[in-house]
């Protein structure tokens, strides 16, 4: 009995042991799962709260640089718009004659341009510089004066605006190109013939031809005077550049042309007919004369033979003859006006 109860105690007592070391365990165990699980848990939000400045501070650079890219891509697109607009009417004076100064081939005239653009029309023949305004006040004679120049013929329609011309008793000035000179010599003849002043507009019509030194400058204009003078028996100095005399007529080009006798002309009023084509062109007109209703001087306006320019014309003398203006040609001895 005493034997089986020393047996039982030891025996209890290991057993007791055995087990509270084995709840140890797992209570210990237990404790340093949850331990971690815990730690886990704080990480995340302290990482999501570390990257969240990060994250906002990206998106916000992100932002700002979409901003700067959006002002950056309109400001390209408007000027590309521009140099569209700007090489457009360049192309339409170098690829047509008839029109002004802003479109022009050879063959044509001046500027008619088949590419014209559906934006604001710039100045025609110069693409800048509007003339510079004489005085306002009437005309010492106390007439209002005004000439009607049409660039880039002559055309094979030339007789039919001469006789509009005569039908209203109105005279014109009329700078040719060299080509269309040897193209349509009757229509020079007939200019003469009808009291028109012929004038020179050069050979190539060429910006880059043109305008690439004063030799170039005075060969071309040289030839013009030459084939006129063949052509009609008129030895003409009047001239007007291609596309006007601003900007690329130099102070050397200048001195040169005046030096060998040559009479440039610009003018003060664009009709546009270039660009319009159509019955626009004499709206154009009148709202820049009624501009310069106090203007002292005459009134230069820049017309193209082009036939839609013809189709029109009748609604613009029916103006200026309304308004008292007398249609005069340009004479070697009138003042020129210049840009």
């Amino acid at each position: 009995m005493g034997n089986f109860k020393s047996n039982w105690s030891k025996g209890t007592l290991i057993a007791i042991i055995g087990v509270t070391l084995l709840f140890a365990g797992i209570f210990v165990s237990n404790y340093f799962q949850a331990m971690a699980a815990g730690n886990d848990t704080n990480n995340h939000p302290k990482n999501e709260a570390t990257n969240l400045p990060m994250k906002k501070s990206v998106s916000a650079e992100m932002i700002v640089r979409n901003t700067n890219d959006l002002k950056l891509e309109k400001e390209m697109m408007r000027k590309q718009q521009e140099e569209a607009v700007i090489w457009r009417n360049k192309q339409e004076r170098e690829s047509s004659k008839v029109p002004n100064h802003t479109t022009t081939n050879i063959a044509a005239a001046h500027p008619t341009t088949k590419d014209k653009t559906t934006s604001q029309p710039s100045t025609k023949e110069s693409n800048v510089t509007p003339i510079k305004q004489t005085n306002t006040q009437p005309n010492k004679s106390g007439k209002k004066i005004v000439y009607l120049t049409f660039d880039d013929g002559p055309a094979a329609f030339s007789n039919q605006i001469i006789a509009l011309l005569e039908k209203y008793q109105y005279k014109a000035t009329f700078f040719m190109i060299d080509g269309n000179i040897r193209r349509y010599p009757e229509s020079v003849k007939l200019m003469t013939k009808s009291g028109e002043t012929v004038g020179l507009h050069s050979v190539s019509h060429s910006q880059k031809k043109f305008y690439k030194s004063k030799k170039t400058v005075l060969n071309e204009l040289t030839q013009n005077r030459n084939t006129l003078l063949k052509v009609s028996g008129v030895n003409s100095f009047i001239m007007r550049t291609p596309y006007g005399s601003a900007p690329n007529m130099t102070p050397e080009y200048k001195k040169a042309v005046k030096q060998n006798g040559y009479i440039m002309w610009d003018w003060n009023i664009d009709s546009k007919d270039w660009y319009y084509k159509d019955k626009r062109y004499v709206n154009s007109v009148i709202a820049q004369i009624k501009q310069r209703k106090n203007h002292n001087g005459p009134l230069v306006i820049l017309l193209h033979e082009r036939k839609e320019t013809l189709a029109h014309l009748p609604k613009l003398l029916d103006y200026l003859k309304k308004q008292g203006y007398e249609g005069k040609p340009i004479e070697k001895t009138t003042a020129p006006v210049q840009f």
